[in-house]
């Protein structure tokens, strides 16, 4: 592996900056890239996987990540905060989220490890506090029922409180992509509540039918 590329991580459930994720990783390639990283104090990019990504070939190491990629060329810088093995014997490990990247360089080693030179996207603007107490209240709800209950998460910034809702509510992966795409935070602050009334219709529309 290059000095300058860093291992990347496509999951169907993406990172944001400032959010925690727990994971259990099975697969060779990524528990030695979890090695990797520890060894090297360096951390990799969670991307999120595209719609239809199992259908997608290999790449050439010379191509960008572009569609024919498994995963979105935009994703968020992870570094492992936490380690241990589960009774099941799976590593379970904890990842925290830097900033945003841009993946350049996209390349998969012969282990079918994915890596790439990310670029650090910038961010601006501020998410306001419109809605913030009802966004909180869903947060706690969600993180609850995953069993990622958090005593802290009364003392997530706004920040935190849209980035975590943009990870786990169950947004089409095209929005979800497009939120985590935009750099402006009062913008992706605005996207989020449109993409929850849009899920509120959907779940509405398919609701129970009367017989």
């Amino acid at each position: 592996m290059s000095t300058e590329a860093i291992p990347v991580f496509p999951l169907n459930t993406p990172l944001l900056p400032g959010c925690r994720l727990p994971l259990q990783i099975f697969e060779k390639r990524y528990l030695d890239m979890v090695a990797w990283c520890m060894k090297q104090d360096q951390g990799f990019v969670v991307t999120l996987l595209q719609p239809g990504s199992e259908r997608r070939e290999v790449i050439r190491p010379d191509q960008e990540a572009t569609e024919t990629t498994p995963f979105y060329g935009i994703g968020t810088l992870a570094r492992i905060v936490d380690f241990g093995q589960r009774e099941n014997g799976l590593l379970a490990i904890s990842i925290e989220g830097g900033p945003r990247m841009e993946l350049t360089d996209v390349s998969q080693q012969a282990d079918g490890l994915w890596t790439a030179h990310p670029l650090p996207l910038p961010e601006s603007g501020e998410t306001g506090d419109s809605d913030l107490e009802s966004l909180r209240d869903l947060l706690e709800q969600i993180l609850r029922v995953n069993g990622m209950k958090d005593d802290a998460a009364e003392d997530y910034t706004s920040e935190q409180v849209m980035n975590y809702l943009v990870m786990l509510l169950p947004i089409p992966t095209t929005e979800k992509q497009e939120l985590i795409s935009c750099g402006n935070l009062h913008e992706r602050w605005q996207g989020l509540k449109r993409a929850i009334t849009g899920l509120i219709e959907r779940q509405d529309e398919s609701g129970p039918s009367s017989h």
